[in-house]
């Protein structure tokens, strides 16, 4: 059972990803919940295509991972921010280069302050994970 604290509603709306390190268009996710399983609607910034992903929260952090990702873990940051490492691939650069980290935003004012969520991903958590 996943405790009070870290029930999805952290998780669940509209989040605006950036990737970092690299110039990429914008993350759109839409996350909606159902018990502990997430559905993520996403598309590229400027693009109509919307793929499907689906995640299960972690029991026993404030995170998530996404199913048939090698398990790609999206860590809650603050309420307003989560980091998932490596989750922006050389898919859309042609097959080249390295994978880059993506911070997630509420979009609006969230938005302004992801490179700080970002230091602090790295700093107290990013560090753990790698």
């Amino acid at each position: 059972m996943v405790p009070d604290d870290l029930q999805p509603h952290y998780f669940t709306g509209r989040w605006i990803g950036e990737t970092q390190g690299y110039p990429m268009p914008a993350h759109i996710w839409e996350i909606s919940q159902q018990g502990i399983g997430l559905r993520i609607a996403t598309r590229w910034e400027g693009e109509t295509n919307v793929d499907m992903f689906f995640g299960q929260l972690a029991s026993d952090e404030p995170a998530f991972i996404i199913s048939g990702s090698n398990h790609s873990k999206a860590i809650l940051v603050d309420k307003q921010h989560f980091v998932i490492a490596g989750w922006c691939t050389n898919d859309k650069r042609g097959g080249t280069g390295p994978n880059y980290d993506v911070v997630f935003s509420r979009p609006g004012i969230a938005e302004l302050t992801a490179r700080q969520a970002y230091a602090q991903y790295l700093e107290h958590i990013g560090h753990t994970e790698n």
